[in-house]
């Protein structure tokens, strides 16, 4: 311990003499490290922190999975499947339901929009918190007319204010009322991948119906909306689990094949896996990429460390001639190589705050857990870890070499500065390095951002701008579907009466919104068994909705007010579907049967208009088949108001939320947006990782710059001598700066070849990876020619600097330097 802090006294004494070494090592780490601990906070955060239940890893998430063409995807389940599911595993100690849900509480000084869930009745059960107050539900609640809900914390203490005594009470909601029987603790969230529930109520409202002749939700097997998790034994594994309901889906699959046919497996993952699984390849490619800066900013300091260690030759080796060993010359070099370690991890950690800030600005609604980030005891033990590490990787090459110098060069006079060819070879070997990742890494992310740009010019089928958004909910115990009809009829009449409002409509679900509806249908003339009928996106309008989003016309008519329930039931298709499901013939005047209805029997609809396609759901997947009917014939649920204005959209928010409040003050709004936030939203994600693979791409080439203009000063200072001899004999400065041009070039190049080799390697890994890549190769010509002439141009600009100095050198003090 007295040896170490020996070396550490004189590693100080020795990096304050040398304080422009010692500031831009620390920097060129610090930029290093913040980057890194900052990627990596958010890596901890949503990828390693275990989820905050009961032991979690036996909290899984279940899903039916759908069959089509050999390939199974998670699909939502069924009332009926759910509780067959339940009834049979043996694998599990609790299963549970649950599907998003919306509300409206009055009673209060305001009503109020609650996004909430309906879930079965050993919800909170099976993922294993207790309430703080009260307690959770029972599986006698979820009979039809049982009305109970758990409160949040959060709406506990927010509407009523925390009062203790409310367990038991009345609440109204959505015109009925609920008994309060617990609330959750502060914190408690589930489902995690949403926006935070307000409250929870049981699955006993979807039980009901108001017309005798409809089966409830309950009932039904075709209508998958439900997402379901369950809680493993002690001692059973995954695989057995994932088994056994393989074997009851496949058994409901012959009992029930109109319905279950296409799912007769099932996707089971750990409930952590399903809340992150679709970041988890993003969230690498960006933590290598941020590994990739801190090995070039390793790789500079490493090469500052040689150009230092050379001028330390003459101490060395005196204290190597006083009989200093060489373990204990390292040891103090790699003690001074840790204190520039830690210090710029010092400073590395303000840096990773800010950076940490600006990543979760970029992508805060998207990515689950992440507003978890920040710099805890893991983070800040990574943070020393990387720290210490690279202290060894940049600084035990240069401790080793210059730890064992030629005693009888070093101790001549005058020769204590100069280093030989095999010193500047590993320099430049080290710049060779720097080259081929910072070209790796543009690359990589120029295809990113290239792919990006193809997003961005992806034709939505609509025009997005000037149109708001606004959301309320109907309760259906005060109006049934002939009154939600006409509330919509005349809210839309009264809006377009408002200053700066050009057209409205309403439609379910909202495009982009991140919502969608999937229902199977029959074509008229081609029956096919309930098992097998096609499916297609499904969305309900009001007449004036094509008009509204500009979404263009391309055959026979649009909506009307005449096509009513009264009157032959009509649908209207988009492009993709009229192609699939009508090839060669004209899809007008053909008839469809949808597999819903309001009332009874599900009927025949003519196909009366045909339109354009619109991205419904993301910009980089494939126009889906669409088909739309009017909200007059059929009742989805509430509908998004569409208001397209002249105006800034927002302007009119006042004035749309007084219309309402006209028609009933019990309708809060909510989710009052523009098309444009919610493309913006759709975007997110690839803006996300653009962004930040450029920055560090771009820290990255600074980096590599930087490394090669410190060789090729080096490189000229040492050929100081020579230089002058040539200037002196009749060279002249533009030949001194070729010179050097071509000596500094000569690494770049080998640079550039090793990495375009390794970029081909990355750009075929990172295309193989799904929904990473959108319109572009891996190959991509432009990016690669672009990124090369970047690399060529920086380094250029890095070589010809100390180049031009050079050629600036008077011949006379040339020849006496040595």
């Amino acid at each position: 311990m007295t040896t170490f802090i020996q070396d550490l006294r004189f590693g100080l004494r020795a990096l304050r003499k040398s304080p422009g070494f010692s500031i831009i090592a620390v920097i060129t780490l610090a930029l290093g490290i913040g980057a890194n601990t900052a990627i990596f906070s958010i890596v901890n955060a949503v990828l390693l922190k275990p989820l905050p239940f009961p032991e979690p890893d036996r909290l899984l998430y279940i899903n039916s999975a759908f069959s089509n063409q050999n390939v199974a995807r998670p699909f939502a389940m069924s009332y009926p499947d759910f509780l067959d599911w339940r009834a049979t595993a043996k694998s599990f100690s609790g299963m549970a339901s649950y599907h998003d849900d919306s509300f409206t509480l009055t009673g209060l000084e305001q009503p109020l929009h609650l996004n909430g869930s309906t879930v079965s009745g050993d919800f909170f059960s099976v993922v294993g918190v207790r309430p703080l107050l009260g307690r959770g539900f029972t599986r006698e609640e979820e009979k039809p007319g049982t009305r109970v809900v758990v409160l949040s914390y959060q709406l506990w203490q927010s509407a009523f204010h925390g009062d203790r005594g409310i367990v038991g009470r009345a609440i109204t909601m959505d015109k009925q009322s609920y008994t309060v029987v617990g609330v959750m603790p502060a914190g408690f969230v589930f489902p995690m991948d949403t926006q935070p529930p307000a409250l929870w109520r049981t699955f006993a409202a979807d039980g009901e119906t108001t017309d005798p002749k409809d089966h409830p939700a309950t009932a039904q097997r075709g209508a998958h909306f439900l997402l379901t998790v369950g809680r493993l034994k002690p001692g059973v594994s995954l695989e057995t689990a994932r088994e056994e309901l393989n074997v009851i889906a496949r058994n409901l699959a012959v009992q029930y094949p109109a319905t279950n046919k296409k799912f007769a497996s099932a996707i089971v993952t750990t409930e952590l896996e399903h809340l992150v699984g679709n970041d988890r390849t993003q969230l690498m490619i960006l933590l290598v990429s941020v590994a990739v800066v801190l090995f070039i900013a390793c790789l500079n300091v490493a090469n500052l460390l040689l150009v230092r260690a050379s001028k330390r030759n003459r101490e060395i080796a005196v204290r190597a001639a006083l009989g200093a060993r060489r373990m204990r010359v390292v040891r103090q070099m790699l003690t001074e190589s840790v204190v520039l370690g830690f210090a710029g991890a010092l400073l590395g950690i303000p840096l990773a705050l800010w950076g940490l800030k600006v990543f979760i600005s970029l992508n805060a609604e998207r990515m689950p857990r992440i507003q978890g980030a920040g710099l805890d005891g893991t983070v800040l033990a990574f943070t020393a870890a990387i720290a210490l590490l690279t202290s060894i990787l940049f600084g035990l090459v240069p401790a080793m070499r210059a730890s064992s110098p030629n005693l009888s060069e070093f101790m001549k006079e005058g020769r204590g500065t100069t280093s030989g060819s095999a010193h500047q070879r590993l320099r430049g070997l080290l710049v060779v390095v720097e080259t081929t990742l910072g070209l790796t890494l543009l690359v990589v992310a120029g295809l990113l951002l290239r792919s990006f740009h193809r997003i961005l010019t992806v034709d939505p089928g609509m025009n997005p701008h000037h149109i708001l958004t606004v959301n309320f909910d109907l309760p259906q115990k005060k109006y049934d579907d002939h009154q939600q009809i006409n509330f919509y009829t005349e809210l839309l009449r009264r809006l377009r009466n408002v200053p700066g409002v050009t057209s409205v409509a309403a439609v379910t679900p909202l495009p982009l919104s991140g919502n969608g509806a999937i229902i199977t249908f029959q074509i008229e003339g081609h029956p096919v068994p309930e098992a097998e009928a096609p499916s297609a996106d499904i969305k309900v309008v009001t007449p004036g909705y094509f008009h509204t989003l500009e979404v263009p016309l391309l055959g026979g008519r649009d909506f009307t007010e005449r096509d009513d329930a009264s009157t032959p039931g009509v649908v209207i298709v988009n492009q993709a579907f009229a192609q699939r499901f009508f090839p060669n013939q004209n899809a007008l005047g053909q008839h469809i049967t949808p597999g819903s209805s309001n009332h009874g029997k599900p009927q025949p609809r003519e196909i009366v208009g045909i339109v354009g396609n619109v991205k419904s759901r993301r910009l980089d997947v494939e126009d889906r088949p669409e088909y739309y009917i009017p909200d007059t014939q059929l009742n989805f649920g509430p509908m998004s108001v569409c208001v397209r204005t002249s105006v800034e959209p927002h302007s009119v928010t006042s004035a749309v939320r007084n219309v309402v409040a006209s028609m009933d003050p019990d309708l809060p709004l909510y989710d009052i947006k523009t098309m444009d936030e919610y493309l913006s939203a759709t975007l997110a994600t690839p803006r996300f990782q653009a962004i930040l693979l450029e920055s560090f791409a771009g820290l990255a080439l600074l980096l590599t710059a930087i490394g090669l203009y410190g060789v090729v000063s080096y490189a000229v200072a040492q050929r100081t001598h020579e230089i002058g001899v040539r200037m002196t004999l009749g060279a002249s400065r533009s030949n001194v700066i070729r010179m050097v041009l071509k000596s500094g070039f000569q690494l770049t190049a080998i640079g550039l070849a090793g990495g375009i080799v390794i970029s081909l390697v990355a750009g075929r890994f990172i295309s193989s990876l799904s929904n990473v890549l959108f319109g572009v190769k891996s190959t991509d010509t432009l990016t690669f020619a672009s990124v090369v002439v970047i690399m060529a141009l920086v380094s250029l600009l890095a070589c010809y600097i100390p180049a031009w100095r050079a050629s600036k050198v008077d011949p006379m003090v040339a020849l006496r330097y040595e």
